[in-house]
């Protein structure tokens, strides 16, 4: 298993900020060696500390290495991050999609960020196809953000709050899939099975949770992914 940098590496700058976001399609030789490891008998589980709407299980070490390695230097350019000389994985985790609309909290309903740093990375690598919905960027409508840096943490935060209070969000549980009305999608990528997109961990995204194709817990059948965080140093 390698990454194939031969590919189509497509680089798009979404939103008001301008956002590098990079796609790979055919990210990896022999894909199959992941759908193996992700159907073993080793078990998923809920994660107790992560806002993730369903069950995860670590991806191989050796994955975490590989991307790390292989995609240093295309993180390094794209983000213009000149002084970097490492970088290292602190998060890889097969992920299934599972929780039923009703049962998702509020903050599972908007789209989230994962840090306020700007030096980690979000890699979502679809497993699965483009019915189970890809990814989805947004731009939050009163204030414009669309990253959410330490400086507009305190403001974007107690101001979300006191929205999502106010809307009700709780009275009508649903997965956000396109613009709402806090929300401005400005961008979504198709799933494509062994595609990956590349993100900063603090531009506003969520997953296009498709429901109505079932929310099974079989990583042959459901929303799979391998969800990856990179932190550039």
């Amino acid at each position: 298993m390698r990454v194939n940098l031969n590919n189509n590496i497509e680089v798009l700058f979404i939103g008001q900020e301008c956002t590098p976001l990079i796609i790979l399609d055919n990210f990896i030789t022999k894909p199959e060696t992941l759908m193996s490891l992700a159907c073993d008998d080793s078990p998923y589980h809920v994660q107790p500390t992560d806002y993730y709407p369903g069950i995860r299980k670590p991806a191989p070490p050796n994955y975490g290495e590989l991307i790390c390695s292989q995609l240093f230097d295309l993180l390094k350019n794209t983000y213009q991050l000149k002084s970097v000389t490492a970088a290292k994985v602190i998060l890889s985790a097969f992920s299934i999609s599972t929780t039923p609309p009703p049962q998702l909290r509020p903050i599972q309903m908007l789209p989230h960020f994962d840090t306020t740093e700007n030096n980690q990375f979000a890699l979502v690598h679809y497993l699965c196809d483009v019915e189970h919905g890809g990814t989805s960027f947004y731009q939050h409508k009163q204030t414009g953000y669309e990253r959410i840096s330490q400086s507009r943490f305190a403001n974007y935060t107690t101001l979300l709050k006191q929205q999502a209070k106010a809307e009700q969000l709780h009275l009508n549980p649903a997965y956000i899939v396109n613009d709402s009305v806090l929300f401005e999608r400005i961008h979504s990528v198709e799933a494509r099975k062994n595609r990956v997109v590349i993100y900063p961990s603090n531009l506003l995204h969520s997953g296009n949770i498709q429901p109505q194709q079932g929310l099974s817990s079989d990583p042959r059948k459901g929303r799979l992914t391998i969800s990856s965080f990179i932190c550039i140093s």
